[in-house]
């Protein structure tokens, strides 16, 4: 299967970017008989698909929280040390709910 990088795509356009052929496919199915006469499908992936797989795979690989941090804060709430910051806390509700108007 072969992907080409077309300059330019929007991630709109279905008629312009990487095109796959489906007939270059390995076939997965171990019962399946192969057709004398298959038709053959093409598959568009533009360039803003393979930056939104990038961003996912990135994702993916990152872990879900930090533990040292967790256990930091946990740590510090247990002992009373933990310091909350109310009047930080109010001005950045008040910033979320300005952006929301």
């Amino acid at each position: 299967m072969e992907i080409r990088s077309t300059p330019g795509s929007n991630g709109l356009n279905t008629n312009s970017g990487k095109k796959a052929d489906a007939s270059q496919a390995p076939n997965v199915g171990s019962t399946a008989a192969p057709q004398a006469n298959a038709e053959s499908s093409t598959v568009t992936v533009t360039d803003s698909a393979l930056k939104l797989l990038e961003v996912e795979k990135t994702l993916a690989d990152m872990p879900s929280f930090d533990a040292e941090k967790v256990a930091r804060i946990k740590q510090a709430l247990s002992d009373g040390s933990y310091a909350i910051n109310t009047d930080q806390i109010a001005d950045k509700l008040i910033k979320f709910e300005q952006g929301l108007a």
